[in-house]
Protein backbone atom coordinates (compact mmCIF):
# COMPACT_ATOMS: atom_id res chain seq x y z
CA UNK A 1 0.00 0.00 0.00
CA UNK A 2 3.23 2.26 0.65
CA UNK A 3 4.19 1.80 -2.62
CA UNK A 4 1.47 3.02 -4.34
CA UNK A 5 0.97 5.91 -2.20
CA UNK A 6 4.11 7.12 -3.24
CA UNK A 7 3.46 5.59 -6.65
CA UNK A 8 0.51 8.59 -6.71
CA UNK A 9 2.40 11.06 -5.45
CA UNK A 10 4.58 10.93 -7.94
CA UNK A 11 2.21 10.61 -10.65
CA UNK A 12 0.85 13.50 -9.38
CA UNK A 13 3.83 15.53 -8.91
CA UNK A 14 4.53 14.65 -12.94
CA UNK A 15 1.41 15.14 -14.15
CA UNK A 16 -1.47 17.17 -12.44
CA UNK A 17 -3.19 18.26 -15.28
CA UNK A 18 -3.92 15.09 -16.45
CA UNK A 19 -6.06 14.49 -13.49
CA UNK A 20 -7.94 17.83 -13.65
CA UNK A 21 -11.19 17.74 -14.81
CA UNK A 22 -12.36 21.04 -17.61
CA UNK A 23 -13.88 22.62 -14.76
CA UNK A 24 -11.36 22.29 -12.19
CA UNK A 25 -8.95 23.66 -14.76
CA UNK A 26 -9.95 26.75 -14.06
CA UNK A 27 -10.24 26.19 -10.42
CA UNK A 28 -6.38 25.01 -10.36
CA UNK A 29 -5.31 28.04 -13.22
CA UNK A 30 -6.56 30.46 -10.57
CA UNK A 31 -5.23 28.82 -7.50
CA UNK A 32 -1.82 28.70 -8.68
CA UNK A 33 -1.89 32.07 -10.00
CA UNK A 34 -3.25 32.89 -6.33
CA UNK A 35 -0.38 30.89 -4.41
CA UNK A 36 2.51 32.82 -7.01
CA UNK A 37 1.08 36.24 -6.24
CA UNK A 38 3.06 37.82 -3.39
CA UNK A 39 6.10 35.72 -3.82
CA UNK A 40 7.92 37.91 -6.00
CA UNK A 41 7.06 35.91 -9.08
CA UNK A 42 4.54 34.53 -11.29
CA UNK A 43 3.10 31.07 -12.11
CA UNK A 44 6.12 30.86 -14.22
CA UNK A 45 8.05 30.58 -11.09
CA UNK A 46 11.23 31.69 -9.89
CA UNK A 47 14.51 31.98 -11.87
CA UNK A 48 15.60 34.74 -14.00
CA UNK A 49 12.47 34.94 -15.25
CA UNK A 50 10.89 36.63 -12.42
CA UNK A 51 13.59 38.48 -12.03
CA UNK A 52 13.06 40.39 -15.07
CA UNK A 53 9.31 40.31 -14.92
CA UNK A 54 8.37 39.74 -11.54
CA UNK A 55 4.70 38.83 -10.79
CA UNK A 56 3.26 39.99 -13.73
CA UNK A 57 0.24 38.24 -15.27
CA UNK A 58 -0.62 36.93 -18.53
CA UNK A 59 1.40 36.07 -21.32
CA UNK A 60 4.81 37.28 -20.16
CA UNK A 61 4.98 34.61 -18.09
CA UNK A 62 5.53 32.48 -20.83
CA UNK A 63 8.75 34.69 -22.25
CA UNK A 64 9.67 34.15 -17.73
CA UNK A 65 9.25 30.09 -17.81
CA UNK A 66 11.41 30.56 -21.38
CA UNK A 67 14.12 32.86 -19.46
CA UNK A 68 14.24 30.82 -16.46
CA UNK A 69 14.81 27.26 -18.79
CA UNK A 70 17.54 28.78 -19.84
CA UNK A 71 19.54 26.72 -17.21
CA UNK A 72 19.97 28.81 -14.30
CA UNK A 73 16.74 28.22 -12.67
CA UNK A 74 18.72 24.59 -11.03
CA UNK A 75 21.25 26.66 -9.61
CA UNK A 76 18.93 29.48 -7.99
CA UNK A 77 16.50 27.19 -6.29
CA UNK A 78 20.07 25.20 -5.34
CA UNK A 79 21.40 28.12 -3.80
CA UNK A 80 18.40 30.13 -2.97
CA UNK A 81 18.76 33.10 -5.13
CA UNK A 82 16.75 34.25 -8.23
CA UNK A 83 13.50 34.31 -5.99
CA UNK A 84 13.99 30.46 -5.73
CA UNK A 85 14.08 30.54 -1.52
CA UNK A 86 12.44 26.97 -1.83
CA UNK A 87 14.97 23.47 -2.16
CA UNK A 88 13.62 21.94 -5.57
CA UNK A 89 12.10 19.09 -3.19
CA UNK A 90 9.89 21.88 -1.45
CA UNK A 91 8.93 23.01 -5.32
CA UNK A 92 7.26 19.72 -5.45
CA UNK A 93 5.73 19.78 -2.21
CA UNK A 94 4.60 22.97 -3.04
CA UNK A 95 2.85 21.52 -5.68
CA UNK A 96 1.69 18.18 -4.18
CA UNK A 97 -0.19 20.58 -0.97
CA UNK A 98 -1.29 22.71 -3.91
CA UNK A 99 -3.15 19.45 -5.63
CA UNK A 100 -3.98 17.84 -2.28
CA UNK A 101 -5.23 21.16 -0.30
CA UNK A 102 -8.10 19.58 1.49
CA UNK A 103 -6.77 16.12 2.28
CA UNK A 104 -3.20 18.02 3.41
CA UNK A 105 -5.12 20.14 5.69
CA UNK A 106 -7.62 17.22 7.15
CA UNK A 107 -4.48 14.57 7.84
CA UNK A 108 -2.04 17.28 9.09
CA UNK A 109 -3.96 17.87 11.92
CA UNK A 110 -4.56 14.39 12.60
CA UNK A 111 -0.60 14.06 11.92
CA UNK A 112 -1.16 11.00 10.25
CA UNK A 113 -2.31 9.16 7.13
CA UNK A 114 -1.20 8.43 2.95
CA UNK A 115 -0.99 12.10 2.05
CA UNK A 116 1.17 12.69 5.20
CA UNK A 117 3.30 9.99 4.39
CA UNK A 118 3.24 10.93 0.58
CA UNK A 119 4.56 14.52 1.67
CA UNK A 120 7.13 13.32 3.87
CA UNK A 121 8.37 11.10 0.98
CA UNK A 122 8.50 13.92 -1.18
CA UNK A 123 10.08 16.21 1.30
CA UNK A 124 12.44 12.87 1.92
CA UNK A 125 11.56 11.87 5.84
CA UNK A 126 12.57 8.65 6.60
CA UNK A 127 10.17 8.58 9.61
CA UNK A 128 6.52 9.79 8.54
CA UNK A 129 5.20 9.14 11.91
CA UNK A 130 7.43 11.61 13.28
CA UNK A 131 6.82 14.00 10.57
CA UNK A 132 3.72 13.50 10.58
CA UNK A 133 3.48 14.23 15.07
CA UNK A 134 5.51 17.04 13.92
CA UNK A 135 3.34 18.82 12.09
CA UNK A 136 0.12 17.79 13.99
CA UNK A 137 2.09 19.70 16.55
CA UNK A 138 2.48 22.94 14.37
CA UNK A 139 -0.18 22.60 12.39
CA UNK A 140 -1.62 25.91 13.93
CA UNK A 141 1.41 27.80 12.34
CA UNK A 142 1.47 25.75 9.78
CA UNK A 143 -1.61 26.07 7.79
CA UNK A 144 -3.27 29.79 8.65
CA UNK A 145 -6.47 30.60 6.46
CA UNK A 146 -5.57 32.89 3.45
CA UNK A 147 -1.72 31.58 3.32
CA UNK A 148 -0.32 30.27 -0.18
CA UNK A 149 1.03 26.97 -0.99
CA UNK A 150 4.27 28.20 -0.96
CA UNK A 151 4.22 29.50 2.45
CA UNK A 152 3.17 26.59 3.60
CA UNK A 153 5.88 24.71 2.33
CA UNK A 154 7.95 27.42 3.26
CA UNK A 155 6.40 26.92 7.45
CA UNK A 156 6.99 23.44 6.94
CA UNK A 157 10.54 23.35 5.88
CA UNK A 158 10.81 26.11 8.92
CA UNK A 159 9.77 23.20 11.09
CA UNK A 160 11.73 20.42 9.81
CA UNK A 161 14.76 23.00 10.62
CA UNK A 162 13.62 24.02 13.90
CA UNK A 163 13.22 20.15 14.97
CA UNK A 164 16.39 17.94 16.11
CA UNK A 165 14.61 14.83 15.50
CA UNK A 166 12.99 16.13 11.87
CA UNK A 167 16.30 17.85 11.08
CA UNK A 168 18.28 14.50 11.38
CA UNK A 169 15.23 12.46 9.52
CA UNK A 170 14.59 14.65 6.55
CA UNK A 171 16.59 15.68 4.00
CA UNK A 172 14.47 18.90 2.99
CA UNK A 173 15.51 21.38 5.45
CA UNK A 174 14.79 25.53 4.73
Amino acid sequence: MRGFVRLMAILALMAPVAFANAQNKKARKQSLEQAASGQGYGVAGCGLGSIVFGPQGGPVQIVAVTLNGTGMQTSAITTGTSNCDIPEMGQQAALFIEINQENVRTELARGQGETVSSLAYILKCSDSQLFGTKMRENYGTILENGISTYETTRRILKTIENNADLKTTCEAQG
